[in-house]
């Protein structure tokens, strides 16, 4: 499997067909042999037909018994043989399916991953986790199906037309050009229905979709709906989904059920062609007994052969379907990306200026025009406002989780556009508000902050986070599993571990977006301290709700609808007697309220 940092620089095509040819490159020399083996494989029933015509005809011809093994010894021998290479055949292309393919499922996996993680804030905003990860394995499960059973079959028949083609010229034209023609109409038409099959396989791939996202997220939302005891109404709510994707599966199949009958009734014509034809070619005395056994047994062989891969077609156009509707919902271009010539981001100071910023959502007026403002090195700014304001996005536009429509986001007089997003990401410490965890252990979500720190490292971030008071009561202390997006701890326990992956980070940008807001208040009144120890030579920023934790801000910006409308420390600002002012006094209990009343 490809590593991690090749996998960031791997660019590769986002269309089925090239995306295979792509994942195949690596093994080009396995993929080689694979194709022999099923060509091979392919003239199994040529050899046996035309074996086996040799056989009947010499038997037919001989005068004396007693020369019967000597006429047909070696038919009967290459007739033992081309069955042992047959099984060998099929040996070798189990033998490279089980050294290649779980390799490459592997690494359509990982680069499909690698690819979805480069996604902006926006899409995993507007997509459903459940969606994201169903449609990487069935994106997987697909290929690799395609990859390693189906083609080889198309091989397989394929070898076997053509040897049928050359087998029954030789015993007379008119097999040939009746089985050339009924295997070019078959074809052709199979080709324009298949077209429908593909559309109604990607129907049924995007409603399978579906219902794997309602389900993930009724699941995550457990809580919620025990809560508010709407376990039956959940039930209803994915029920529509259910019910649309039997409707897909249903129409899908019973469009299979009419192609099939067609192309069955299509195969028996075309024996029925060919069993007229060599009675009469045998009552003119143009053919042989054992043109009888070559002739019916090819047919037959390849009736069925040519059958069982128009199923495979329809199995491969199944693939390419849901592998189509896979590829629309994981490869759409990246919103955000690294410009060529980016470079990482040196931050010596951490200065952060806003240059005549303007930025709006999609669909939505604008937010923040013309905004210019300057963060100096070192400094500790507080953010508050009413919700939808502009605070978070004020941050987030400093994490480039959106881009700004004009204008310029600078820290150390460099444009964050021009630079890495992970360097620009590695030099901010961000503390959320509702912290997610990875169900791993407590020690890999705080060493998260710092891969490469020792557990001696995390425990002493633990202790400064004030995490390690509960961490130790632990049965497996540091080992301990947080459960899915860390459900198993408290809130503020949450919170607490996500300080210490701060804390272990030691990033020279900090951001808090309302730290501590989930602790109680003596946890809080310790942790504050350590806190205020972390934003010391950092350039810190704080959302805050809760006003009273802005005491001590070298500066407050006040915002109100995408505007900074006032800019000083506390006391200046309750002086002035406006918004701040106005939002000290409406608190209750140390909150702002959700609006203007």
């Amino acid at each position: 499997m490809i590593g991690i940092e090749e996998q960031q620089k791997t660019h590769f095509p986002t269309t089925v067909f090239p995306l295979m040819l792509h994942f195949l490159a690596p093994f080009k020399w396995y993929a080689a042999a694979f194709v022999l083996c099923a060509m091979v494989s392919g003239l199994y029933g040529v050899f046996n037909s035309v074996l086996l015509k040799v056989v009947i005809d010499s038997l037919d011809q001989m005068a004396e018994a007693s020369t019967i093994m000597s006429v047909i010894f070696w038919p009967a021998l290459f007739f033992v043989i081309n069955f042992e290479v047959h099984n060998l055949t099929w040996r070798g292309i189990a033998f490279i399916n089980g050294k290649v393919q779980p390799v490459i499922k592997n690494n359509i996996i990982s680069e499909t991953f690698a690819y979805v993680c480069k996604h902006s804030h926006r899409y995993f905003q507007d997509t459903l986790s459940g969606k994201i990860s169903n449609n990487i394995n069935v994106l997987a499960t697909n290929m690799e199906r395609a990859i390693h059973e189906i083609l080889m079959h198309i091989i397989r028949c394929f070898v076997l037309l053509l040897g049928a083609l050359v087998s029954m010229y030789s015993v007379h034209p008119v097999f040939f050009w009746g089985l050339f023609t009924w295997v070019f109409v078959f074809c052709v038409i199979s080709w324009f229905l298949s077209k429908n099959i593909i559309r109604l396989s990607d129907d049924y791939a995007e409603s399978e979709s579906l219902v794997t996202g309602q389900i993930v997220d009724s699941v995550s939302n457990a809580q919620n709906m025990r809560l508010f005891s709407r376990s039956a109404y959940e039930s209803f709510y994915i029920a529509k989904a259910l019910t649309l994707m039997k409707d897909k599966f249903q129409k899908k199949q019973w469009f299979l059920l009419k192609f099939h009958l067609v192309q069955g009734f299509s195969q028996t014509l075309m024996l029925a062609f060919m069993m007229y034809t060599l009675i009469r070619l045998k009552t003119e005395g143009l053919v042989t007994v054992g043109d009888f056994a070559l002739i019916l047994s090819l047919s037959i062989d390849l009736a069925f052969t040519l059958w069982w891969v128009t199923e495979q077609v329809d199995y491969l156009n199944d693939a390419v379907g849901k592998c189509n509707q896979s590829l629309r919902v994981l490869f759409t271009p990246i919103e955000i990306q690294d410009s060529p010539k980016a470079k990482a981001l040196s931050v010596k100071k951490g200065e952060i200026v806003f240059d005549k910023v303007q930025f709006e959502y999609q669909g939505v007026a604008p937010l923040f025009q013309n905004k210019s403002v300057k963060i100096n090195s070192g400094s500790k700014v507080g953010l508050v406002g009413y919700s939808g304001s502009g605070k978070s996005t004020f941050v987030n536009l400093i994490l480039r989780l959106f881009d700004v429509t004009s204008g310029r986001v600078l820290i150390d007089d460099q444009d964050i556009r021009e630079v890495t997003q992970d360097s620009l990401r590695n030099a901010i410490g961000m503390i959320p508000q509702d912290p997610s965890l990875f169900h791993r252990s407590l020690e890999d979500n705080i060493r998260y902050g710092r891969l490469e720190a020792t557990h001696e490292e995390v425990v002493t971030a633990a202790k400064r986070a004030h995490a390690h008071e509960f961490i130790k009561l632990l049965p497996e202390t540091y080992g301990s599993l947080v459960g899915e997006r860390g459900v198993k701890l408290s809130g503020g326990q949450r919170q607490r571990i996500a300080i210490a992956r701060a804390i272990l980070k030691n990033a020279p940008i900090l951001i808090l977006d309302e730290a501590t807001s989930q602790l109680d208040s003596v946890t809080e009144s310790l942790i504050q301290s350590s806190l205020w120890d972390l934003m010391q030579n950092k350039t810190t920023i704080v959302i805050a709700h809760r006003l009273s934790t802005l005491l001590h801000m070298d500066r407050i910006l006040v915002f109100d609808h995408g505007k900074i409308v006032e800019d000083g420390r506390h006391e200046a600002l309750l002086t002035k007697g406006q918004l701040y002012k106005t939002l000290w006094d409406a608190q209750v209990g140390g909150f702002l309220p959700d609006k203007k009343t």
